[in-house]
């Protein structure tokens, strides 16, 4: 008799790709309901758009729906599992980096779902961001101490939590902020359509939101995993072939999407959601999704847009923040801890200078020619507590392109300027009115 062999793996054995149900059982009570609602719609396009990214060479990445509670973001995430394995196709943030390696090698060139990002640790969440955009997990020691073959994977990962990722990272309370990187390897939307419905745009007959979210997660749980097998069948019948046809899916949308002169960060971002409509138009012309052409594209263009307007621009993130991080110091601290020098010096009623007790002075302030206030920052509190987390030099230069910061002789970014309390001119940086202004608002909006 032969010996009985019994191996025991190291992990524990969960496939998520199931299937339940029928494929035109989820044709009919799932998929048609997406037409009009562009969160659910884009929520589909991006699972079947995660086997493109080999063919078309592109990059990892994801979208974090971002909002309220019980506006049905859970809902998106369900009614795009139901495409690869169920209504419990979906992950949570909660865990560790180390334990979402191995989830994120499993959906290799499929769609990864992770639900409330709150509930992943904010000191772990960039490194996650990045390790799973970047596709590759750590590179450990072996029994032996040799380097073991880091784990790899494409995908395209969807992600909710009421709020975003630069907003998480900033909860441990040190100051921290989210990278420009970060930000483009999980894009921030609006959870929220603007109908006044939650993530829905139609209710397609249904007599509330909740009776339509109802409807949706007990089709998901019902009919599954179908939609990926037809898809995965058809696209695989001329393999080759993929990669000009998503081409030309992700120029058409490109050129009609992204805006003129928009930064390299906006392209990039840009191009992922290209890939997002090119999944769902492929999808349609396959015949998996019951939906009219360009359905899927006006879903991922709204959702552009709508991530656009919440960005604030189409410049370079860190140019957004500097302005940002200027005006918001110079809003919390523009008469506290600047002192007034000039015109603005109090004097008693014989014209004699009062002295301005100051605690922990950031520079001073005075009027300029055209009778406005402008700041002095001191240089060491410049780099410490106004720049802190951001390069001080990019954020002077930001500011002197764009006339909102004086430039010295020679045009150093540093000013010499004669201030109160020191014996002889000292090198300083000089902060005009236009922090303040209308068009700093709008270029820091975020």
């Amino acid at each position: 008799m032969a010996e009985r062999i019994i191996y025991q793996s190291d992990g524990l054995a969960d496939d998520p790709y199931r299937v339940g149900g029928e494929l035109a059982g989820w044709q009919e009570g799932l998929a048609r309901y997406a037409v009009g609602n562009s969160r659910l719609a884009f929520a589909m396009s991006a699972a079947f758009a995660g086997p493109l990214l080999l063919p078309a060479e592109a990059e990892s990445g994801g979208f974090h729906f971002r909002g309220g509670s019980s506006i049905g973001k859970t809902t998106a995430l369900q009614v795009a599992g139901s495409i690869w394995g169920g209504r419990d196709f979906p992950r949570t943030w909660r865990a560790t980096s180390n334990g979402l390696e191995s989830v994120a090698l499993m959906h290799c060139d499929t769609l990864l779902l992770l639900d409330e990002m709150g509930q992943c640790d904010s000191r772990e969440v960039g490194q996650v961001a990045y390790m799973l955009a970047n596709g590759q997990g750590k590179t450990r020691a072996g029994r032996s101490g040799e380097a073991r073959r880091a784990a790899r994977w494409r995908t395209l990962f969807l992600s909710t939590g009421e709020i975003g990722l630069a907003d998480k990272i900033a909860e441990d309370g040190r100051g921290r902020r989210a990278a420009a990187g970060q930000e483009v390897r999980i894009v921030d939307i609006p959870a929220d359509a603007g109908a006044g419905m939650g993530i829905f745009e139609t209710l397609h007959g249904f007599p509330s939101a909740d009776a339509f979210a109802r409807h949706l997660k007990a089709a998901a749980g019902e009919h599954f995993g179908h939609a990926s097998h037809a898809y995965l069948d058809r696209l695989t019948r001329d393999f080759d072939g993929i990669a000009p046809v998503v081409s030309g899916f992700q120029n058409e949308f490109v050129a009609e999407n992204c805006p003129p002169n928009a930064d390299g960060q906006v392209s990039r971002v840009v191009a992922r959601f290209a890939l997002v409509a090119a999944g769902g138009e492929m999808a349609t012309a396959f015949g998996v999704l019951p939906w009219q052409p360009g359905e899927a594209t006006r879903a991922a263009a709204k959702c552009f847009r709508d991530w656009l307007d919440t960005r604030g621009g189409i410049e370079p993130a860190e140019e957004r923040e500097a302005l940002s991080a200027v005006r918001r110091f110079i809003e919390l601290h523009g008469t506290s801890r600047f002192e007034p020098m000039g015109s603005l010096a109090p004097t008693d009623n014989m014209g004699a200078p009062i002295d301005t007790r100051i605690q922990n002075r950031a520079g001073f302030r005075r009027r300029d020619d055209e009778g406005s206030i402008e700041y002095i920052v001191l240089p060491e509190v410049w780099r410490g507590e106004v720049c802190a987390g951001l390069d001080a030099v990019m954020v002077a230069k930001t500011l002197a392109g764009r006339g909102m910061l004086k430039p010295g002789s020679g045009g150093k970014l540093q000013n010499n300027q004669r201030v109160p309390g020191f014996p002889s001119a000292i090198r300083c940086y000089v902060v005009t009115s236009g922090i303040l202004g209308d068009d700093a608002r709008e270029a820091a909006h975020a």
